[in-house]
């Protein structure tokens, strides 16, 4: 690995839709900036939903700001793509978040084999897979998703990272799985079957098998980095909170309640690892972030303004005194070059 200190790092970064992936890129970008680790350093990249996307760019070597809007140099120089080509601009997230709509959406539930396959299942587990199974089947293309990932490796390959784990679902048993480790498929397939919100985008088909999104089964994941003996895992969850949305919308109030049962798992995740003596950097949403994000997280309108927060609150984070020790398990050295800092223009929110 690209690591002069030897860190074993991992990185993880969970579902969140558009303004959650919004988020984490914001995130990202204010990490590099402090401590100059970028996703491609870590030695295990876990990526959920809109976190696999990120996970294979990150992989790949693709930087965090080139997901930000209109950026300063939206061009990349260092990747050479699948057709040859040596840079790609223009606005990467617009691509992939791109809908195209195929025929109508269902009234029928999409999976009454998935409904069958909670019973027996605990508490959160089993009634996400009762939500999820009776929602229609997804009426939304992933092909921009595909498309815009395969940019980062050969057509039907995988990105140059040894431990990429893109997360998907079984869309008829809820079984998790694990693809670049336990599974085969290309980096595009993966990460959209990883991205298949239920209801919203089409099920991905891989073989004979259908996907959905991994946050059925967990919005992070982390328990795929248990027994590694880490020296660090930086967990970036942007669908987890310990704070509420002002005011009594309604809608909001559901939102806040996924988010804190979203807490209640990650926490437990992370217990486990703590208690087998890694340590783990947990960055979520904070209250400004929250009030950008608002309660729809695939609202594409917000997703500039949802950066910029990001990218400030996740600098406020990185310099609190308490997490100083963690930061520094981050910082990288690079004496070929002088820091400079990196500043993105972004475009007025909509």
């Amino acid at each position: 690995m690209d690591n002069p200190r030897a860190t074993r790092i991992g990185l993880v970064l969970g579902a969140g839709g558009v303004l959650g992936g919004a988020w984490m890129a914001g995130a990202l970008h204010a990490i590099a900036d402090r401590t100059r680790f970028y996703p491609r350093h870590a030695e295990y990249i876990v990526g959920t939903s809109a976190g696999s996307v990120l996970a294979a760019l990150g992989a790949a070597g693709v930087p965090p700001w080139l997901l930000i809007p209109e950026s300063s140099a939206n061009i990349y120089h260092g990747l050479i793509d699948a057709d040859g080509n040596l840079e790609l601009a223009g606005d990467l997230w617009a691509r992939i978040v791109r809908r195209t709509h195929l025929g109508l959406p269902s009234l029928r539930p999409g999976s009454v084999s998935l409904v069958r396959s909670a019973f027996g299942q605990p508490g959160w587990t089993g009634v996400m897979r009762v939500l999820t199974g009776l929602l229609p089947a997804g009426f939304i293309s992933t092909d921009p998703i595909k498309e815009t990932i395969r940019w980062v490796a050969p057509r039907g390959g995988w990105v140059q990272h040894p431990n990429c784990w893109i997360v998907a679902c079984d869309y008829a048993s809820g079984e998790r799985v694990v693809f670049g480790r336990d599974a085969e498929a290309d980096i595009g397939q993966a990460v959209a079957a990883s991205c298949a919100i239920p209801g919203f985008y089409c099920p991905e088909q891989i073989g004979e098998r259908f996907y959905i999104d991994g946050g059925l089964h967990s919005m992070s994941n982390a328990d795929l980095l248990f027994g590694l003996d880490l020296d660090l895992v930086v967990c970036l969850n942007p669908l987890s909170a310990r704070h509420g949305f002002a005011g009594w919308d309604p809608v909001n109030r559901m939102a806040e309640v996924t988010r804190r049962a979203v807490a209640r798992q990650l926490d437990a995740e992370v217990a486990t690892l703590r208690d087998q003596g890694t340590p783990v950097l947990v960055l979520e949403p904070t209250p400004d972030d929250l009030a950008a994000i608002g309660a729809n997280v695939m609202d594409e309108r917000r997703r500039a303004k949802v950066l910029e927060v990001a990218i400030r609150t996740t600098t406020a984070q990185l310099e609190m005194p308490g997490l100083a020790p963690l930061v520094a398990s981050l910082q990288r050295k690079e004496p070929s070059r002088p820091r400079r800092r990196l500043q993105p223009r972004l475009r007025p929110a909509v």
